[in-house]
């Protein structure tokens, strides 16, 4: 199942990214007894377990302690609190998600759909005393009713973007105050989300079905006379337009980009005038001009040269050149 299949998407690490990305400008103002501003913080964000917090909290449990330094407080911290399958998102497995290449026209890029899951995530507030608390609840509370959208690159390979919900589940309180009276004192706010978070496999690269064929019987037993027809995407020659001014070649305009080219096309313009073409992918990406002769009256007819099995064009309202082949067997 996994051989030869190796990939990572960065999923969860882009989610967490996203995540705390909400949450790393909250500012918090103190003001004194006349209500001027005396301090405007802005409140440290990491990516941290909360025992880690705490146990740096505790390690200084008084103002007499000498020779350490207290966690500077207000801060937040967030942490991963387990992953669940979500069966409420859950579509058919075999549907898969196809995307074209901007460099292969050949080719295109497919992975099967989305597993979903929900990411628990706690974020704690820390403080040493309530109006700093409060002042960064009251922030985030009203942010989330009771879920918050933002937009992520789901899966870049593909070019997928998914916008990715993030509920607010619930917030628990703790006031963590014990000893003397000079003992410091922990505040701590719990805010719990879920994340709804896609999970996606490999991705592959498929040819495109460029021909497909019908065969139709007269006889419904299938036997005797029938009808073949097929219809096929042909490599097909880009075209382009020149423009010129005061005498000379100004601009030449691709019309059509062709397909099917695996080698860089000569270019020829009626006249002087004299341009490469510039491929990206199988098809002609540009021209540019090298120089703009002389002498033109009228724009000069340009003609790119034909790629491998080149494919008259049926006609310029044919957006995607088919080719129709039509024939009759008798079996």
């Amino acid at each position: 199942m996994f051989k030869n299949r190796q990939f990572y998407h960065s999923t969860t690490k882009r989610a967490i990214v996203a995540f705390g990305t909400i949450f790393n400008n909250i500012q918090i103002s103190r003001k004194d007894s006349a209500g001027v501003e005396v301090q405007s913080l802005r409140v440290p964000l990491a990516y941290s377990q909360k025992d880690k917090f705490l146990s740096r909290i505790n390690a200084i449990p008084d103002a007499d302690t000498r020779g350490e330094v207290a966690i500077t407080l207000p801060r937040m911290g967030f942490e991963i609190t387990g992953f669940q399958y979500d069966t409420t998102r859950k579509i058919s497995p075999i549907r898969k998600n196809v995307s074209m290449s901007s460099t292969d026209s050949i080719n295109a890029n497919t992975s099967f759909v989305s597993t979903p899951y929900d990411i628990g995530m706690s974020l704690y507030v820390f403080a040493k005393n309530q109006e700093d608390a409060l002042q960064i609840a009251e922030q985030i509370m009203p942010t989330f009713n009771p879920d918050f959208n933002i937009t992520v690159n789901d899966l870049p390979e593909m070019g997928i973007k998914r916008d990715l919900k993030i509920i607010l589940e619930g917030i628990s309180y703790e006031d963590n105050y014990e000893g003397q009276y000079d003992a410091r004192q922990s505040i701590i706010w719990t805010f719990n989300f879920v994340m709804k978070v896609n999970y996606y496999g490999f991705v592959d690269t498929q040819g495109l079905i460029r021909k497909a064929v019908a065969t139709t019987w007269q006889n419904p037993e299938l036997a005797g006379e029938y009808y073949r027809q097929s219809f096929e995407v042909g490599n097909t020659r880009a075209t382009a337009l020149a423009t010129i001014a005061g005498g000379v070649v100004t601009d030449l305009q691709m019309q059509y980009a062709g397909d099917g080219y695996t080698f860089t096309p000569n270019v020829i313009i009626e006249g002087t005038a004299t341009a490469v073409a510039v491929l990206e992918g199988t098809k002609i990406k540009k021209l540019i001009l090298t120089n703009a002769g002389s002498g033109y009256s009228e724009a000069p007819i340009v003609v790119i040269e034909e790629p491998n099995r080149f494919k008259e064009i049926p006609g310029p309202a044919d957006a995607y050149q088919f080719v129709e082949d039509f024939e009759q067997d008798y079996g």
